[in-house]
């Protein structure tokens, strides 16, 4: 707190945004870790510890950011608003983190309990009051930042849609046909565009305009994809690439608008002639490039001659967009291992094969799928490259390689689709014979890549395919989602009813309860699993003789499915017991969901038995 009081550089190097934006990152961080410890101070109260100090860490730098965004704020009655807010916030914090060492001495107390729980409720009310004055101060960026955190929601949202008519499940509800959509899909993305040009002139007008501006877009993108998901659906499951084709096209649109919200942000109150103005223009250009793209996909959608060679040109771009944001020399929020790196680029290989082939039959069919699977593959292969050239353990010469050889790939990989493109304008001997030398420059660029990946991990290599190495990632991986769906559960509480028998509320509670143990007791059996796994391997029952290497894999993939299976039956259980208890779905779902965790979690055990020693130490802790 004594930060918030310690003199203020006389140029500070950001404006009010910035630290706007910093201090809401680090004040929901702080209410969200409060709300970990409500129910920690139940169940774990020997965690308390860590997250009262990771409490202490957030506020620390939310008073550095305070300090200087209450200077920076106009007018300075918004400024000293701000100061007094995080000073009682710093207060309700010292409480919280005094309370949390009481208990961790008395963890039977149940008094020191209900004190703590009361500290953490008044912690989360004193970050709303935070969050009110940042508001208040700004109310222009901070609509875009609420803009920016709803089109994040939208484009998750459109991948999970992408997955189910990936799937072949994603169907119309009733016997429409796309033309019914055609209009209103093309009516609202004209309207996002006459949103995108009050954007760009709101960052130079007044907060209101600005914070109208942004609102706007937000309604409509969300408008927008809406019916896009329902013209999607009515083309109809028999034709999944094209569904995946429209659905990129509009998600291709939202990462544009979320672009642009945060450079209309960045820019907000700036000199024209400042940087981050240039940036806007740059944004808002790549924002109209994508809607253009999708009003061409959606007329193009119906002509099954021409729909393929549109889909190829939409991924190109898609790509070119993705290399440009992959150059910037900003930080990726978060980091990857080698290994995740090099199974990414195996996604490439795949996709260049697909890409010679798609060009040689010059079929749409086969240009629709090769821009779908081209467009992830690359995706994938520029997130990860740049999350692992960023690890803090890579040194700067291998980073700078694997940057170097991530745009080399991308740029072969579009010169190869741009031969497929001009192969399908004229279908020559001559044309398709480019195609052989532009793959071999993306396979030269990927062998450079993986030869990068290696040089990462030094001595330490583990070899992503190995089938041990696949089969404990998978149950990491799932004891991980089996956790976030536990954790997912500790934030549900029954619905608001009117004054009821307390049966009723208690039966809520009960099933909420059942599915935090069921969710807690499947997290616990994928970690014992992962231990008995390892003893395996160490024992060389598993991966050490050549003469099994064929039943190990068999081996891995069972346990790899079981894991899976477990992982998925737990999720869909907690989903039913939220829909259940707020009156969503019925007790036969959950009974059902129930029985598929008891079947699931059976497979596991089994698959685990077949090489285990039944009296080692990991195998009784698994059953």
């Amino acid at each position: 707190m004594a930060k918030l009081d310690e003199g203020t550089p006389a140029e500070p190097e950001g404006s009010f945004v910035d630290y706007q934006t910093n201090m809401v990152k680090h004040s929901k961080a702080i209410a969200l870790t409060a709300q970990e410890m409500m129910t920690k101070s139940v169940t774990s109260p020997d965690e308390l510890g860590a997250l009262a100090s990771q409490v202490t860490v957030d506020y620390s730098q939310l008073a550095v950011q305070g300090r200087l965004a209450a200077h920076t704020a106009e007018p300075e009655e918004i400024g000293f608003q701000i100061k007094s807010r995080v000073q009682e916030l710093g207060h309700g914090c010292i409480f919280l983190v005094q309370k949390a060492g009481a208990l961790q001495i008395s963890a039977s107390d149940s008094f020191t309990k209900r004190e703590l729980i009361d500290c953490a409720r008044a912690v989360t009310e004193k970050v709303s009051l935070v969050l009110s004055a940042l508001q208040a101060g700004n109310k222009g960026t901070q609509a875009c930042i609420t803009a920016a955190s709803a089109v994040s929601g939208i484009i998750a949202d459109l991948d999970t849609t992408i997955m189910f008519a990936s799937a072949g499940t994603l169907n119309a509800e009733n016997d429409e046909s796309f033309a019914d959509h055609r209009e209103n899909i093309l009516k609202t993305a004209k309207a996002l565009v006459e949103d995108t040009k009050m954007l760009v002139s709101g960052a130079a007008s007044g907060q209101d305009k600005l914070a109208q501006a942004a609102q706007s877009s937000a309604k409509t993108i969300t408008q927008l994809t809406d019916v896009v998901k329902l013209g999607a659906a009515s083309i109809g499951s028999d034709d999944p690439e094209t569904q995946v084709v429209l659905i990129n096209a509009v998600k291709d649109v939202a990462k544009a608008l979320a672009e642009l919200i945060s450079a209309t942000k960045c820019a907000a109150g700036k000199a024209a002639d400042d940087p981050s103005m240039y940036q806007l223009k740059g944004a808002a250009k790549v924002m109209v490039t994508n809607v253009t793209s999708l009003l061409k996909t959606v007329k193009a959608v119906e002509d099954e001659a021409t729909r393929g060679t549109r889909a190829l040109e939409a991924t190109i771009e898609c790509i070119k967009q993705e290399m440009a944001f992959f150059q910037s020399r900003d930080a990726p929020n978060k980091t990857t291992t080698p290994e995740e790196f090099i199974r990414m680029t195996k996604g490439i290989t795949i996709a260049t094969a697909k890409a010679v082939a798609a060009g040689n039959s010059a079929h749409q069919e086969d240009i629709i799928h090769t821009a779908n699977l081209s467009r992830k593959a690359v995706s994938d292969m520029l997130t990860t490259c740049k999350q692992a050239a960023f690890h803090p353990e890579v040194s700067e010469e291998v980073k700078n390689r694997a940057l170097m050889f991530g745009v080399e790939c991308t740029a072969g990989y579009i010169d190869l689709l741009e031969q497929v493109l001009l192969v399908m304008q004229k279908p020559t001997v001559e044309q398709k014979q480019h195609l052989a030398a532009c793959s071999k420059r993306v396979a030269g660029a990927v062998t450079e890549l993986i030869q990068t990946a290696e040089a990462m991990k030094g001595t330490e290599w583990v070899d992503p395919e190995d089938p041990t190495v696949i089969a404990e990632t998978e149950l990491l991986g799932a004891a991980a989602s089996i956790e976030a769906a536990a954790k997912k559960l500790e934030q549900l509480k029954p619905r608001a009813k009117p004054k009821q028998a307390d049966e009723t509320l208690n039966f809520e509670e009960q099933i909420l309860e059942a599915a935090k143990s069921i969710a807690a007791a499947t997290s616990a059996l994928v970690k014992s699993a992962s231990a008995a796994q390892r003893e395996l391997v160490a024992q060389g029952k598993v991966g050490s003789i050549p003469a099994n290497a064929v039943d190990d894999g068999q081996w891995s993939q069972g346990l790899i499915s079981a894991a899976r299976m477990v992982a998925a039956a737990t999720s869909n259980l907690c989903e039913a017991a939220n829909a259940s208890v707020q009156g969503h779905a019925s007790e036969e779902k959950l009974i059902s969901s129930a029985k598929q965790v008891a079947a699931s979690t059976a497979q596991l055990l089994v698959a685990c038995k077949v090489k285990a020693d039944q009296d080692s130490e990991a195998m009784r802790r698994l059953q």
